[in-house]
Order: C-alpha cells, then sequence, then structure tokens
C-alpha cells in the first residue's frame, strides 16, 4: 500500500506540475479539499475513490496512472526533425524534453531564429533562467537592454523572467536553450 502512496503523491505532483497548477487551483478545479490534496501529494492519506476520480478527471487520465509509476526508459532519444512544435513567424524549433526535476521542471528546446527578423521573448515567469549554446550562427540575445552578441560555441545564461531579444546577425542562428522554471510552493497556509 505505502509503494501506490507514494506513486499517487509523485503522480500528482508531476501532473500538477506539468499543467501548471498550484494546489489552489488544482483544488478548484477537482473540487477536491485543498488540505486533502496536500496530505495526498505527501503520501499520508488514503484517498477514497470518489477523490481520485475526481483528481484523474481533472488531469484527463484513467484513476489507474494516478496509482502506478509509469516505467522510465534507461536512454530516451529524440531524433532530428521530432518534438513538440514551437514555431511562430520569426523561429522554428522544437522542446525537445520537458521533465520535473527536484527544484522544478527543465525544458529543453532546439530553435532556428531566421536572419532579418527580430523577437522579443515575453517574461517565462519568476525565478526562471534560460542557458543558451550556439550551434550555428550568430546572434544578439538576453534581457532586454542587456543583449549580447553570441556565436558558435559560445553558451550565456540570463534570467528569463522579463522581455528578452532574439534577433541574428548575419543570416540564420541556431541554438540550444535549456529553461529551468522554479517549482512552486507546494502548500501555502492561508
Amino acid at each position: 500500500m505505502a509503494d501506490q502512496l507514494e506513486a499517487l503523491a509523485e503522480n500528482i505532483r508531476q501532473l500538477r506540475a506539468t499543467h501548471g497548477l498550484s494546489l489552489s487551483q488544482l483544488s478548484g478545479r477537482s473540487r477536491v479539499a485543498k488540505a486533502t490534496l496536500f496530505k495526498i501529494e505527501n503520501a499520508r492519506t488514503n484517498p477514497t475513490l470518489d477523490t481520485l476520480t475526481a483528481i484523474a478527471a481533472t488531469f484527463d487520465v484513467p484513476v489507474t496512472d494516478l496509482l502506478t509509476m509509469a516505467p522510465q526508459p534507461v536512454v530516451s532519444v529524440v531524433r532530428a526533425g521530432q518534438g513538440e512544435p514551437l514555431s511562430d513567424d520569426a523561429s522554428t524549433g522544437a522542446v525537445l524534453r520537458r521533465q520535473v526535476i527536484g527544484a522544478g521542471t527543465l525544458e529543453i528546446h532546439t530553435q532556428t531564429f531566421l536572419a532579418g527578423r527580430n523577437e522579443v521573448s515575453p517574461s517565462h515567469g519568476m525565478g526562471v533562467r534560460e542557458h543558451v549554446l550556439v550551434h550555428t550562427g550568430t546572434i544578439k540575445l538576453g534581457p532586454v537592454g542587456h543583449e549580447v552578441t553570441v556565436a558558435v560555441g559560445d553558451y550565456v545564461t540570463y534570467p528569463a523572467d522579463q522581455g528578452h531579444r532574439w534577433q541574428p546577425v548575419d543570416g540564420d542562428a541556431h541554438v540550444w536553450i535549456v529553461h529551468t522554471f522554479p517549482r512552486p510552493a507546494a502548500f501555502t497556509e492561508g
């Protein structure tokens, strides 16, 4: 039973993080008390079938998915051209990986910024950082007012909790971006 409670706790934490929901938001959507959700996420209660059904319905997953840990492959490969599309009229790219980690969530993108285009991305939220490695080309990037020009092989990191610019110099620029998103507090009193 303890293994199922731990699996349930981890699965709900991961689903909440993936959907960007606070405990309060999940409580509102599922109609399960915030205190109950807190106890479930800390494996300190044995929820009823009605509670599990409400949570599963909120995330549109079967109840059985909440109770079992999915086996993780030893090696995960994303082939060139695969991933979740992430493109607009100034760039083309894809999210290669999104994973909940101890301190929050990590996303890995591959992105090509198109020559002659200038993009200012909005804030990604408080505490978010971008880590950028330039694969091809030269690009001016960084928080607006603090941009730097970097080229092939250069690495740069900066807070992405404010508007930040992407402006290729002399042709397209291809970069790899790692976003780190802090995990919101799991439970706030009050």
